[in-house]
């Protein structure tokens, strides 16, 4: 049992080897995992133009960890474009509740079952998604690959396409209410933090990235659920 490759991606650029090895297989298959948050989009763009790049058809993958009872009106609208790209790529769409299993055995299931040949996932320290952060969660998933090549987008890369994804930044504070931070176009109470306010496309609800400079000059991205911080400081 082992994994073809793991693949770091930026723009999607692939090595000559790999390239010519796709080039000269023919049956290769393409899933992209998505999750909650405004990089799924992103995600499934990239893999369109990998699939393109090497004619492989594509997957796109959601594990949905919420109840079967919950409602969530931003998550909804995800799916909603996720479904609408897929659907323009000429991809299937796969939905797996999570149901207490490891999200690892579950994308390996769907691979398998689906014969995938390329698995796409992406790295950000600061989305829902935050197993994926953890080396020791794409440690097992290599592990549970069986001649799968494995892509990882890289967290910069997907900072640098904000423009895709969200509207232009506005100047913007988190304010401490109770024990909440709530976003606010001034500043208020006792501790205020000034930052950049990134709204996302395609949602009416103060949904979106705030960014603030860290000490090391650094810049840091933090999420905001309508209209409340749901990172920690």
């Amino acid at each position: 049992m082992y994994a073809r490759g793991l693949t770091p991606v930026g723009s999607f650029c692939i090595s000559w080897p790999c390239y010519r090895r796709v080039k000269v297989i023919h049956n290769e298959k393409i899933m992209v995992c998505v999750h909650y948050g405004p990089h799924g989009e992103r995600l499934i763009r990239r893999g369109v133009q990998l699939s393109e790049i090497i004619g492989a058809p594509l997957f796109v993958l959601n594990v949905d960890s919420s109840d079967n009872d919950e409602y969530n009106q931003s998550k909804e609208m995800y799916m909603t474009v996720w479904k609408r790209l897929a659907d323009e790529a000429g991809a299937e769409f796969i939905i797996r509740k999570r149901e207490g299993r490891k999200t690892t055995d579950i994308i390996v299931e769907v691979a398998e079952k689906n014969e995938v040949t390329q698995i796409v996932i992406g790295q950000s320290a600061q989305t829902r998604w935050q197993e994926l952060t953890k080396r020791n969660f794409i440690n097992e998933l290599i592990g549970k690959m069986k001649m799968m090549d494995l892509h990882v987008v890289a967290v910069q890369r997907m900072r640098a396409g904000l423009e895709e994804t969200h509207e232009e930044g506005v100047i913007a504070y988190l304010v401490k209410i109770g024990d909440e931070y709530q976003l606010s176009d001034e500043p208020k109470g006792e501790y205020s933090l000034k930052g950049k306010f990134f709204h996302e496309l395609h949602t009416e609800f103060e949904n979106g990235l705030f960014r603030i400079e860290q000490e090391d000059g650094k810049a840091r991205y933090l999420h905001i659920c309508d209209g409340t911080l749901t990172d920690s400081l």
